[in-house]
């Protein structure tokens, strides 16, 4: 696993920006971004995740997952089908910790009801850490950027658990 490492994660995005994930400008006749329906697809996102595991060095495989590294937080992102739906999962790995503290004390206190239920905050006992699970129906993506901001996002909500968990 080859990890791509940013301190705020916004250098991350923008690197891979930088690196071509717009792809090249492009030719005659080609459907442009504004004329692309609202929503993305499972097979778009896939083709996203593959093309951004390529440029972090891994192998892309028939069910790719994204691992990067924002901050000490390492996500993994894939597309997942629920029903008839599809989801982008996103989990945010926690550092190993030592206290166990119930989920209720872990959560940030801000969140509102409807933050607190768009994620699941488990414990991995194996290694000792907490995870935040993340499931955002695709029909809630428009672009390739909304894909990026539910990772940040993911990154985030899990660098407020681990900020709670140090104050505990």
């Amino acid at each position: 696993m080859n990890i791509v490492s940013a301190g705020s994660g916004l250098l991350a995005v923008v690197q891979l920006c930088q690196s071509g994930l717009s792809g090249p400008m492009p030719k005659r006749g080609t459907k442009l971004e504004q004329d692309r329906p609202d929503d993305l697809t499972g097979a778009q996102v896939k083709e996203l995740l593959a093309e951004l595991t390529t440029l972090t060095g891994d192998t892309a495989h028939a069910r790719p997952v994204l691992e990067l590294l924002i901050g000490e937080i390492l996500t993994r992102t894939s597309v997942e089908p629920a029903g008839q739906d599809l989801y982008l999962s996103v989990t945010g790995l926690l550092p190993p910790c030592d206290a166990l503290l119930p989920p209720h004390a872990v959560m940030p206190a801000e969140l509102d009801e409807q933050e607190r239920r768009g994620f699941e905050l488990l414990w991995h006992a194996d290694e000792g850490r907490y995870i935040v699970v993340r499931k955002i129906a695709l029909r809630n993506l428009s672009d390739e950027r909304s894909v990026m901001d539910e990772i940040l996002n993911t990154a985030d909500l899990a660098q407020r658990c681990q900020a709670r968990i140090a104050s505990e």
